[in-house]
């Protein structure tokens, strides 16, 4: 495991497989935690890394801050410069909004961004959270601090419940996609939040196998075009 900096805290970076080519960065769903992607590592080519997103796993938690997709795009970012040249990245639920963010961010690091459904960043809409009704949302951030007293018991930050519904605007998703070098969008037919849908209509996106190992072979092979170097998983 690699400590890496972000901003004023610290996240945890596993090498989930050793390898060379273009390297892997797998970002987990909400709660989760980079271990969650090792059962795949075997199905790409070269290097796996899996990061654990500030308030999960290994890294740390951020003292008086509010947890936002544009926070854990900082911790992405790190672990983007510390993996070195073109890299691609499988992110899940949560994970895949913030792989968006970070293809369009980073056209220029990232070849291409594979999204899977899973939790977190479920809701989408134009009214951010602070324009709900003023008693219910007292009432939950009271229930958060309360939870947060009991550093003990949660796998991750209770926080982390911040980041289950995205108040943003659904164009705001698309302008990163607009921007990002090629999308995959694992597809089976079952309803996708907003943002997912903007995204799906960008030029950049394709459609791709919702079993992660079909859709991880296609990345690799789009990833190996662009090198010049042979594809193919395990």
């Amino acid at each position: 495991m690699t400590r890496l900096r972000s901003g004023r805290y610290t996240v945890a970076l596993h090498t989930l497989r050793d390898g060379t080519g273009p390297a892997l960065l797998c970002l987990h769903a909400l709660r989760g935690q980079g271990a969650d992607f090792a059962e795949l590592a075997p199905s790409w080519p070269g290097r796996v890394l899996a990061l654990d997103f500030a308030g999960h796993g290994a890294s740390e938690r951020p003292r008086g801050a509010g947890y936002t997709p544009e926070l854990l795009v900082a911790d992405a970012d790190a672990a983007l410069a510390h993996a070195g040249g073109e890299a691609c990245v499988v992110g899940a639920g949560l994970g895949a909004y913030v792989a968006l963010l970070l293809a369009g961010a980073r056209p220029d690091r990232v070849g291409a961004a594979y999204l899977l459904p899973g939790a977190g960043l479920e809701g989408g809409g134009a009214l951010p959270r602070t324009q709900l009704d003023g008693e219910a949302l007292q009432r939950e951030m009271a229930a958060l601090l309360e939870a947060t007293a009991h550093r003990d018991a949660p796998a991750c930050d209770p926080m982390v419940r911040l980041l289950d519904n995205d108040p943003r605007p659904p164009d705001y998703a698309r302008s990163f996609a607009d921007a990002a070098q090629r999308l995959l969008l694992a597809e089976d037919g079952a309803l996708r939040p907003p943002w997912w849908e903007a995204a799906r209509e960008a030029a950049a996106a394709l459609r791709a196998p919702a079993d992660p190992r079909a859709g991880l072979a296609m990345l690799a092979s789009g990833a190996a075009e662009r090198s010049g170097v042979g594809g193919g998983v395990d």
